[in-house]
């Protein structure tokens, strides 16, 4: 009788776990754990958070280009003491 090895379809092999991710994952799935513990117990708060974080989010997303466009091509100057005169341009890519 003739035995044929176990042949494993290559890139199916037992992987060795990465230290990094499994800390990292295990701190990511402690903190949402914990957030979503803190969530259920005060609801209101952290809906009055998510809408102000989601709020400032398009703020910002709406204001930051508006604000480079307004200030591209100025020079800002600023008297650091002690370092000299530090001169800011904006420009856009």
């Amino acid at each position: 009788m003739i035995r044929y090895p176990h042949l494993r379809p290559s890139g199916t092999g037992p992987k060795p776990p990465s230290a990094t991710t499994s800390i990292g994952g295990s701190l990511v799935f402690m903190l949402g754990t914990f957030a979503l513990f803190v969530a259920v117990s005060y609801p209101v708060p952290a809906i009055t958070l998510v809408v102000g974080l989601t709020l400032a989010g398009v703020a910002l997303r709406r204001i930051l280009p508006a604000l480079g466009r307004r200030l591209r091509g100025r020079m800002a100057e600023l008297d650091v003491p002690g370092f000299g005169t530090v001169e800011i341009r904006v420009s856009t890519r």
